[in-house]
């Protein structure tokens, strides 16, 4: 059995598992013998690094060799349960932008075109979970895994569910739109993903209500730095003294760029590559382009770099940095980049035509 891929199919060598790996990686699957992975994705990363790749690229290359782990878990587990076979399983977030970290934990959804028995389906996707995490890709807090039946459903389940999130402020938290409007097939058929895709990105495009509501979520953005440049970091508990950058920087970042992604009807799913397309089509300034890509380039870097750190103190990765510990040139580009960051926003807060 060898159900079909999603929108990107596997390969060996510099974009995803090193040679000889592959036929291995599926046999460790199948024996629930994954822990090893976790050492070869970290030594992957620092290795990537050291031969002087961009975060753009070394994320990319992450991001693959994750889904190629992802798939030998789904192909073993095919086995067992031939209904997954006919089952397309999800990426969202940063996953499915190919902009994972180390660290980067689980968001992962199952569309469904057959009904198997409830009981053999918890038991399948729970798993499926267990095994990812086993293999390195941590359980998700939010709960946004197969394993939750409020991620997995047929299509129409699926479509009525996203889009009754985006639309109803009661229903989501701020971390699902995002999260939602990001996702790609990994294992399964991808067509329906695609469909899927192109429905939700037209309710968004199309209802105010929803854009409302994304551009609403950045409202409260405070850029952190102070009037005279100083940085605001956190007042009290273990991270006194530190800033989350992903939380409070790259993220916004990331939203900014998807909703002018969506008013102009960009259909590129990474980052760096709407903020190309924006920049292409005329919507940003090459000079704001270039800035914004070198912010998010820089915020990257600094994360896959702490958690190849907390690789070596033994400590569980995380996206906070103290600037008092930062040399004068580390502390300028990470001004820059909050500079560029807060401007963009300021931008996409204005309305700018939504």
């Amino acid at each position: 059995m060898n159900p079909s891929h999603g929108d990107d199919p596997p390969v060996n060598g510099e974009y995803g598992i090193p040679y000889g790996l592959g036929d291995e990686l599926l046999t460790m699957a199948r024996e629930g013998k994954l822990a090893g992975i976790r050492r070869t994705r970290l030594d992957l990363v620092q290795d990537w690094l050291d031969q002087g790749l961009t975060a753009e690229e070394t994320c990319r290359r992450l991001s693959r060799f994750n889904r190629d782990v992802i798939v030998a878990v789904l192909q073993a587990h095919a086995e067992e349960y031939p209904w997954l076979a006919r089952c397309t399983f999800l990426e969202f977030g940063s996953g499915g932008r190919d902009e994972q970290v180390v660290g980067s934990d689980q968001d992962n959804g199952l569309l469904m075109e057959v009904s198997p028995d409830e009981s053999e389906l918890d038991d399948c996707t729970q798993s499926i979970v267990i095994a990812l995490d086993g293999a390195g890709i941590a359980l998700c807090d939010g709960g946004v895994m197969v394993s939750n039946e409020e991620w997995r459903g047929d299509f129409d389940a699926w479509l009525a569910r996203l889009t009754n999130w985006l639309s109803n402020p009661a229903e989501k938290g701020p971390w699902q739109s995002g999260l939602i409007l990001d996702f790609k097939a990994v294992f399964g058929n991808g067509e329906p993903v695609r469909q899927l895709r192109d429905r939700l990105w037209e309710y968004v495009r199309t209802k105010p209500i929803a854009v409302s509501l994304l551009i609403r979520e950045l409202t409260d953005y405070r850029l952190p730095l102070s009037f005279f440049g100083a940085f605001i970091t956190e007042r009290e508990g273990a991270w006194q003294g530190f800033l989350n950058i992903k939380n409070s920087v790259l993220a916004h970042l990331t939203n900014s760029v998807r909703i002018l992604a969506l008013k102009y009807n960009l259909r590129e799913s990474n980052t760096c590559d709407r903020i190309r397309a924006l920049t292409e089509a005329g919507h940003v300034s090459p000079r704001q382009g270039g800035r914004l890509l070198e912010a998010w380039e820089h915020l990257q870097r600094k994360r896959l770099e702490i958690g190849l750190e907390c690789d070596r103190e033994g400590s569980p990765p995380h996206n906070y940095v103290n600037p008092a510990l930062l040399d004068q040139e580390e502390r300028k580009r990470l001004k820059s980049s909050i500079q560029a960051v807060e401007r963009l926003v300021r931008l996409v807060q204005a309305g700018i035509g939504l």
